[in-house]
């Protein structure tokens, strides 16, 4: 198998045809309104029914907020994930159209180095909670959040250490099986 086989990867653009047209008419019109804030390559409908990924240039995701809430009546978010892309680190926002009845997931890819980027909460108050936990788990910063605060990690956690980075080595034992989280391996016994 060569590596080009073996790559696994979770884009499965769909064909165009009528089991996604609704989808197609949205990214199409998304890309024609909005193609210099968006990376094209890196936009497309997924294989699975009434799934639809964009992926939007840092700078532009306010921008592109207000369009999809005014164009496209977007305002039902589902919530925000975070992946460790290696160089770059992925805030993915998910959210529900409801009149097309299509799930939109924006994407927006930071430097690793500096990962930055505007929040929305102002545009899309349920993110509050959302942008923090991103902020606290991959240390993805949503510049301009009203209430930057911990949510899921102690106070005293350490200030650079961010458990769902692929390189976090949990270098202090903080993550310690606790009593509650299943059977004692065979050497506590």
């Amino acid at each position: 198998m060569s590596g080009a086989e073996a790559e696994v990867t979770e884009r499965r653009p769909a064909e165009r045809d009528e089991l996604h047209k609704r989808e197609y008419d949205l990214l199409d019109t998304i890309l024609q309104d909005m193609a210099d804030a968006v990376v094209a390559e890196e936009c497309y409908v997924h294989v699975q029914p009434r799934r639809v990924f964009v992926r939007v240039h840092p700078d532009r995701l306010r921008e592109f907020i207000r369009y999809m809430q005014r164009e496209h009546d977007m305002w039902q978010v589902s919530t925000l994930s975070g992946r460790d892309l290696g160089d770059d680190l992925q805030a993915n926002y998910h959210f529900f159209l409801n009149d097309k009845k299509i799930a939109i997931t924006i994407k927006v890819n930071v430097p690793r180095d500096k990962p930055e980027y505007p929040s929305i909460t102002d545009l899309v108050p349920g993110v509050d909670f959302v942008e923090n936990e991103i902020r606290e788990m991959f240390g993805i910063v949503p510049v301009g959040h009203p209430n930057p605060r911990r949510c899921e990690l102690p106070e005293n956690w350490p200030g650079e250490e961010y458990p769902l980075r692929k390189d976090w080595a949990d270098p202090r034992g903080l993550m310690k099986r606790s009593k509650t989280t299943g059977p004692r391996p065979k050497e506590e016994l």
